[in-house]
């Protein structure tokens, strides 16, 4: 019972963080949108991969869930959008990870695996599989545009977005290494 429980807290974790990551994003980069739906800049995509590669298949669900919450304010007329947009961006970098990392042995030995190279070719593999579903689902719905400059402009959003929450990271668990060092406290 208490395994269903966690689980099912990681999913509204998952779901809760990609709203607000969204939301957060929205505020803080809105002059960074080159049309609707559209971001130079998309930390939440880095988000989306950190939150996918520790917690699976729960961050898909919950990230799903979170975007089905907010869909209807990007795309309230458009049913394609609205229904597979989110899929899109919850799977593709559990996609990702299942394409480039193990399978087998756990989350133990796909973190072993985890180099600065392989997080950026997840990074990298998951932003081409969300911006060319996106701009696909684009095309298919009739959203007017430049498409090959959107998939542009959305693969470079998603992968600096990436990187961009990445390295952050990786900067404070430097940081947090130092200040045990500091400290005097052991690894």
């Amino acid at each position: 019972m208490m395994v269903y429980l966690l689980r099912l807290g990681f999913v509204i974790f998952c779901a809760l963080a990609g709203v607000g990551a969204w939301w957060l994003n929205g505020y803080l980069f809105r002059h960074y949108e080159m049309t609707e739906g559209v971001n130079l800049i998309y930390w939440p995509h880095g988000l989306r991969v950190v939150l996918t590669l520790l917690f699976e298949r729960y961050a898909v669900l919950g990230l799903g869930i979170g975007a089905y919450s907010v869909v209807s304010s990007i795309w309230p007329d458009n049913w394609i959008m609205r229904w597979f947009a989110p899929m899109i961006g919850a799977s593709a970098a559990y996609l990702a990870m299942r394409m480039l990392l193990p399978s087998q042995g756990g989350l133990p030995s796909r973190i072993k695996g985890l180099t600065p190279a392989m997080l950026i070719a997840i990074g990298t593999v998951s932003a081409l599989i969300n911006s060319g579903g996106h701009t696909a689902l684009r095309i298919v719905s009739g959203i007017e545009g430049h498409h090959s400059g959107e998939f542009m402009v959305m693969f470079v959003g998603d992968l600096l977005g990436a990187l961009l929450l990445l390295y952050v990271l990786k900067l404070f668990l430097l940081l947090a290494k130092h200040y045990k060092v500091v400290m005097g406290t052991k690894e």
